[in-house]
């Protein structure tokens, strides 16, 4: 029996709404038979300790509360009883609306200090759909089952959908839904403040926003009403102009051909819960339309031509797979040249587009993708990905090394040369792009990892005796 290591991941999302933390305990295991090429797989993922759900802490209307948010973080470590220096992996994610807040990028990176040392990733609509869907269990539901499902994540800010097929995403969309939109003074219909899409949701029923004057039930159901419908349009393939101008990025052009169909997040929870057409005071209890946002699409869910099931996880969906879900595993046939130089982080990716062309064509091609990252003061160069080779052969392989050894010498800095191999050849091209470059850098070589250029990268100490590296990969993150 092979050994069985374990390490402790965590997870932390900062929404629109709330904020919320799991610690997570991963076993790592050889599968591979005795004789066989190591494979090391992660074989068990189980949440043993989550947070409170925390209103996200904010300094005024455009900037988070690092401070309090930090304070969050710590009480939970003590709660759960564990030292920030045992994390070895997982994520920080600020999602939705609070993404888009004026200090977001700095709070990310000091928070990512403060929780451990671990690969650090924030969530963009489509990254925070995927997680989300991971970890309200649709994606191993529609492994399991051999189902094609949808997961629904309503937030505060933003809906973000995944489908999964058989377990594989397929596709994502993400709105500008959420209970959020519009916030109340606690226990009133008195308006605190609202987002540009609550503006837009207002306009589009007849309905002036102002932050201190008080508004109609009537008007607040309308509003919640319109949103749902845009909701259940587009899940219909039937965008129409109010959808358009809530959409971030496209959104299905056609009805979802899908098995069943999930809710979570906030809202989502909401939508499960048996409550009675709330009153002026229940509705308004989390000071904003939240729960009259799921009462509506609720009321209309024979719009819905799927199963509608309820996940395993809501409203921690996103925090359990940003803890869970976020990590793959590199290993077995990697290579680096230095372990000390890990962890790294927000590595840009660029692909070679054409391993097979011509030596000094492919050469050209890498020296002109880093070119791009030598603007703006980055001290990192990018992450090339190795594609796969239908025709793979060691001829091959070494004129792609060849080509990226003397791209990398145009660089006027001296960091590593980081490696993506979607083929399982990590440990070939770093031994033999070591040999090249020994003198000038360090050389980490990783493999079986599929990312697209645009995406970022970071990599974690190894594990397993050296075996393995965690890797985070990450989709752009703060939007506009």
């Amino acid at each position: 029996m092979s050994r069985v290591e374990e390490i402790l991941s965590v997870g932390i999302d900062i929404g629109t709404t709330t904020t919320s933390m799991v610690i997570s305990r991963l076993k790592i295991r050889n599968i591979a038979g005795i004789f066989a090429t190591p494979k090391i797989e992660i074989v068990e993922k189980r949440v043993v300790h989550r947070s409170g759900v925390y209103l996200t802490p904010l300094v005024d209307e455009i900037n988070l509360n690092f401070a309090e948010v930090a304070e969050i973080i710590k009480k939970e470590y003590r709660l759960a009883r564990v030292n920030p220096d045992e994390i070895r992996t997982g994520a920080v994610i600020i999602t939705g609306d609070a993404a888009r807040k004026e200090n977001a990028e700095n709070v990310l990176k000091a928070i990512s200090n403060t929780a451990g040392s671990f690969v650090v990733a924030a969530a963009g609509p489509r990254l925070e759909a995927v997680l989300a869907g991971r970890g309200s269990g649709a994606a191993q539901l529609s492994k399991d089952a051999g189902l094609k499902i949808c997961n629904i994540d309503i937030g505060g800010g933003t809906t973000n959908a995944a489908v999964f097929d058989k377990g594989k995403l397929v596709s994502t969309f993400c709105a500008n839904i959420g209970g959020r939109l519009i916030k109340f003074v606690p226990g009133t219909n008195v308006i605190a403040e609202f987002s540009p899409a609550g503006k837009t949701i207002a306009e589009e029923c007849g309905v002036v926003l102002c932050k201190g004057i008080q508004l109609t039930m009537q008007s607040i159901v309308s509003m919640a009403d319109r949103l749902a419908d845009c909701l259940l349009n587009i899940l219909s393939g039937k965008v129409d102009g109010l959808s358009e101008k809530l959409a971030i990025g496209r959104l299905p052009e056609s009805p979802l051909e899908i098995d069943c169909i999930m809710f979570s997040g906030g809202v989502g929870r909401l939508f499960y819960e048996d409550e009675t057409k709330a009153d002026a005071k229940s509705s308004l209890k989390y000071g904003d339309i939240g729960p009259i946002l799921a009462e509506m699409i609720r009321s209309k869910k024979n719009r819905i031509r799927a199963e509608i099931i309820r996940p395993v996880e809501t409203i921690y969906a996103t925090v359990i797979g940003a803890g869970i879900h976020s990590t793959e595993l590199s290993g077995s046939t990697i290579y680096i040249s230095d372990p000390e130089i890990l962890p790294l982080k927000d590595i840009p990716v660029v692909r070679i587009d054409d391993p097979y062309k011509k030596a000094n064509t492919l050469k050209s091609e890498i020296m002109k993708k880093i070119e791009i990252f030598k603007d703006g003061g980055n001290t990192m160069l990018p992450a090339l990905v190795i594609p796969q080779m239908a025709k793979l052969g060691f001829n091959r392989i070494r004129v792609v090394v060849n080509a990226i050894a003397e791209a990398v010498r145009t660089a006027d800095h001296t960091s590593p040369v980081v490696i993506v191999c979607e083929d399982d050849i990590g440990n070939v091209v770093g031994v033999l792009l070591y040999e090249l470059v020994r003198k000038e850098r360090v050389v980490i070589s990783i493999d079986q990892i599929i990312m697209k250029e645009g995406d970022y990268i970071d990599i974690g100490k190894p594990l397993y005796n050296g075996k393995v590296v965690p890797v985070a990969l990450k989709t752009l993150v703060f939007a506009n």
